[in-house]
């Protein structure tokens, strides 16, 4: 009889293990994390280069997920979807990205997709060569948008005076358009659209907000910077800490791609991009593709802060570095977070 006691209390603890192993595993399909989703960018290498080349080479593939790629006509359009909860995950330049934060968005940076200083840039006119050939020119640029800071640093920094440059506030193609008419003498804008002011309106850069162009002043510069950032929503990233790391996995392979490939990745992302290949193998070589969460990108985010500030476009200044999760990036490779 005891041997039969013995017996049976170990058949009821093995059944009741049975059940719990059997819940947990239940337990663990009703919550498994998403592998296919969405992720939002730009038609514009700045924003799109990794994440495009990781869907056409197969590196979201390799790494368990199914990724459709949604490619937006404007930054606010993606920004409105990711306000809105219809965009999970997207790559937004630093402006976009601090408004979001500054409104309190469930959303947080992850990544750097790309130090994009180089591919900002002041374009004039030819009978502008030197910086005090600004005086009492025309410029044209999209008024509280990174652009407007990149000329007045640039103006600061060749101790022009501010007010001594009349602003047109226009978008980016009406600006190009519009220096081809010879209604501005120049233009501070971003790429495509400097390339385009270049090629088809006879412009040349004076600067970028990487390296100088004047005449006698060549070199580099250091009074500017931008970025492009992995913006991803909270719930997301609560539900999904697995497949977030393989997103940071897949992008870091593409990340190393691109730098190693940028023939085929100009020649790639054509399509995507709808551009020739020897337009995109330009702006590959103006920007830094490098997902470091570095000191020099929070400096960049405190200067672009205080300036968006300044200017109201934003009501209160942020502390951004709440809306930093670094322990994702950590996790793929620890000399990704510097900071």
């Amino acid at each position: 009889m005891k041997l039969h006691r013995n017996r049976s209390r170990w058949l009821v603890a093995g059944v009741s293990l049975a059940l719990l192993v059997g819940s947990a595993a239940a337990g663990t399909q009703a919550f498994a994390e998403e592998t296919k989703f969405t992720i939002g960018t730009a038609r514009d290498l700045q924003l799109g280069a990794q994440i495009g080349m990781a869907k056409h080479k197969g590196f979201f593939k390799e790494e368990g997920l199914d990724v459709e790629v949604a490619y937006f006509g404007s930054g606010a359009e993606m920004t409105s979807a990711m306000a809105a909860g219809k965009l999970q995950i997207g790559s937004f330049g630093d402006f976009p990205s601090i408004i979001m934060v500054s409104k309190k968005l469930p959303v947080k940076i992850v990544s750097v997709m790309a130090e994009i200083s180089g591919t900002q840039q002041v374009v004039v006119s030819k009978n502008v060569k030197q910086p005090s050939d600004l005086k009492g020119k025309k410029i044209g640029l999209l008024v509280g948008s990174s652009a407007e800071s990149l000329l007045n640093g640039t103006l600061r920094h060749f101790k022009i005076p501010l007010d001594s440059v009349e602003l047109v506030n226009m978008r980016p193609p009406e600006q190009v358009a519009a220096l081809a008419r010879g209604d501005i003498d120049g233009l501070a804008v971003w790429q495509p659209h400097a390339y385009r002011a270049k090629t088809q309106a006879g412009g040349h850069a004076l600067v970028s907000a990487l390296e100088s162009f004047v005449p006698g002043m060549e070199g580099p510069l250091s009074y500017y910077a931008a970025y492009s950032l992995l913006m991803v929503r909270d719930e997301f990233l609560n539900a999904n800490p697995n497949s977030m790391k393989a997103v940071l996995r897949a992008l870091n392979k593409a990340t190393k791609y691109v730098n190693g490939n940028k023939d085929d990745t100009a020649t790639t992302m054509e399509e995507d991009m709808r551009a020739p290949a020897k337009d995109l193998r330009v702006f590959l070589d103006e920007n830094v593709y490098d997902m470091t969460l570095s000191s020099k990108l929070i400096t960049t985010l405190d200067n672009t802060v205080n300036f968006m500030h300044e200017v109201g476009k934003i009501k209160s200044k942020p502390n951004f570095r709440d809306a930093i999760s670094s322990s994702f990036l950590k996790s793929v490779s620890a000399d990704l977070v510097a900071y």
